[in-house]
């Protein structure tokens, strides 16, 4: 007769539970200095930092959140993750913006800097923070899968 192993708890996993925890704040971390890097530093020469940046910060925290496991759960949980994060650095970097009386200039949202902001934060969420969710869900899933193809 063999005795069946529960799953694996979380505190068992390779990094302690307290380990896990400095983890969930890779995504708000990395929001913030991404939105204060947008202000004040020139993101087109910084564009490869940041990106990496907030990528790790986004695959640590969906890491805290589901681990390697696989399925739609693990995977929207990181999707919004990196949404999450890209909206929240843009959001930051609208404040900062605004309220150092510095127009914006994304003219396809309208003439409404109010308008401009949140189309922006908008866009960013989509276009940079989806895509950076769906990279770390692949990332977190690979093993699971890797290991499936070959047992």
């Amino acid at each position: 007769m063999t005795a069946h192993s529960p799953a694996i708890p979380l505190a068992s996993r390779s990094t302690s539970p307290l380990g896990e925890r400095w983890l969930l704040l890779g995504a708000p971390l990395v929001a913030v200095l991404a939105g204060l890097s947008a202000e004040w530093l020139d993101f087109r020469a910084l564009r490869v930092p940041l990106l990496l940046m907030v990528g790790f910060g986004v695959l640590a925290t969906a890491y805290a959140l589901s681990g390697t496991r696989t399925g739609r759960r693990p995977f929207a949980t990181s999707v919004l993750a990196g949404a999450a994060t890209w909206a929240t650095a843009e959001a930051l970097y609208c404040v900062l913006h605004i309220a150092l009386g510095h127009p914006f200039h994304a003219d396809a949202f309208g003439s409404s800097q109010a308008v401009q902001a949140v189309g922006l934060i908008a866009a960013h969420g989509l276009f940079l923070g989806a895509p950076t969710g769906i990279a770390a869900a692949l990332m977190l899933h690979a093993p699971a899968w890797l290991r499936g193809r070959r047992g």
